[in-house]
């Protein structure tokens, strides 16, 4: 029997005749290249997905009731811009190559809208 897994991965050698199989190889292809992308470039790919997660936390947490005060909202504001510079400076610090240098210019970027957003935020 053929492994599902090894169609994935782009493995198989022989080409599998079952829909599920090389629609779900299909479908996760690019995820898995990106995967490979990161590892390449000595990245561990859960970072990104913890991030993820925290950050889609943190923005469901803003529309909870408890938390529509002026205040909270800002924090939340700040908090987000923060986890969203937490990637930018795991690939600087722990990429190798290219990586590290084009995430300079993505952290600066996230520090000028951190501080766009905050001052609109504050003075608008």
């Amino acid at each position: 029997m053929k492994q599902p897994v090894t169609a994935v991965n782009g493995t198989l050698a022989i080409q599998s005749t079952s829909r599920f199989v090389r629609t779900m190889s299909f479908v996760i292809r690019p995820f898995v290249r990106l995967w490979k992308l990161a590892e390449s470039h000595g990245l561990s790919p859960w970072v990104f997905i913890g991030m993820s997660l925290v950050g889609y936390m943190a923005q469901a947490m803003v529309f909870m009731p408890p938390f529509q005060t002026q205040a909270l909202r800002l924090t939340f504001l700040i908090l987000l811009r923060l986890i969203a510079l937490v990637v930018p400076l795991y690939i600087f610090f722990k990429g190798k190559r290219i990586a590290a240098v084009f995430n300079v210019s993505v952290a600066a970027m996230f520090l000028f809208n951190t501080t766009w957003h905050v001052c609109y935020f504050v003075y608008a």
